[in-house]
């Protein structure tokens, strides 16, 4: 063998060594986090949609929503789950009453994925029938607690105050379970019925948000400030323009902002004003129509991302 032989010969192992090093530590990393959680990418080319899925170090697995019926939605998270050798998911919370939350959950009850408890709240129908024809459709959110009946699945209302503690370490408190007429809140839409959840582990922390709006969002910002303070924020209602005031995030102070949007819809003016204040803050943003899948591992004392970018 000549020495130009030789040379690739020695170049060709030395990559295959630091590949394996390379995959070996990803697995090895995904292995030992106290939670990987993944926003998987349920978004069409022109399409939104909400799914997020919450690993923890014990096999607890939470999910959060779960995008559109069919193949840009509730597939991909059954794709997801069987890919990662996920076959049950101990509580799943759908966050409101709107398709591209909820729609997706027709597949996971079709597919050989376990929910054993479905944690939702059903729509009060005059705040739902208001959005007619365009938004809540109030019979087609009936017709799924009637599938979710006949597979004998717990369903469970959720209210804020709302307490879970998937392992010793990690903890969800229920910020904001809001039914769209009561005080102290008042008459919203049913985006501002969002259930808003933050997950602390150690003195890591995210922070859920469904499609919460202004009202609601200014009225957690005026009565939970300390409690929506968070490293990494979900970004509510896929970063467009109807969301929460720039308070909000404010109040947040995220390092890391996950946008559930197609790229279209990102790179949209509806989206110009929240994609604005996060240059301007410095937050890193991760767009799931953009960089696929992103996942964060997280520990009690540092969290890493991990993306398709």
């Amino acid at each position: 063998m000549n020495g130009k032989r030789i040379r690739i010969v020695k170049h060709f192992c030395v990559s295959l060594i630091f590949l394996s090093v390379f995959f070996y530590s990803q697995i090895n990393a995904y292995e030992n986090c106290d939670v990987l959680y993944t926003m998987v990418n349920v978004c069409g080319k022109n399409s939104q949609g909400d799914a997020h899925i919450l690993k923890f170090g014990n096999g607890t697995v939470y999910a959060i929503d779960a995008g559109m019926a069919g193949d840009t939605g509730g597939k991909r998270v059954v794709a997801y789950l069987m890919k990662n050798r996920i076959d049950k998911i101990d509580k799943y919370f759908i966050t409101h009453a709107h398709k591209d939350h909820y729609g997706g959950l027709v597949d996971l009850l079709n597919s050989s994925i376990r929910i054993r408890e479905i944690y939702l709240n059903v729509p009060e129908k005059t705040v739902c029938d208001q959005e007619q024809p365009w938004g809540c459709d109030y019979s087609h959110f009936i017709k799924l607690l009637h599938q979710i009946k006949k597979r004998n699945i717990k369903i469970k209302s959720i209210h804020t105050g709302d307490r879970f503690n998937p392992t010793q370490t990690a903890e969800i408190l229920v910020l904001s379970a809001h039914n769209g007429m009561d005080k102290p809140i008042g008459k919203t839409d049913i985006n501002d019925t969002s259930i808003v959840m933050k997950l602390t582990n150690g003195a890591q922390s995210i922070l859920f948000t469904g499609d919460l709006n202004k009202i609601t969002g200014d009225f957690l910002t005026r009565n939970y400030s300390d409690e929506l303070k968070a490293d990494i924020l979900k970004v509510p209602h896929h970063g467009t323009r109807s969301t929460v005031n720039n308070h909000f995030f404010d109040t947040v102070q995220a390092k890391i902002a996950l946008v559930p949007s197609p790229a279209s819809l990102w790179g949209s003016k509806g989206s110009l004003r929240i994609k604005q204040y996060f240059n301007d803050k410095n937050v890193r943003v991760y767009v799931s129509g953009i960089e696929g899948d992103v996942s964060v591992l997280i520990w009690k004392d540092k969290y890493r991302i991990i993306s398709n970018e």
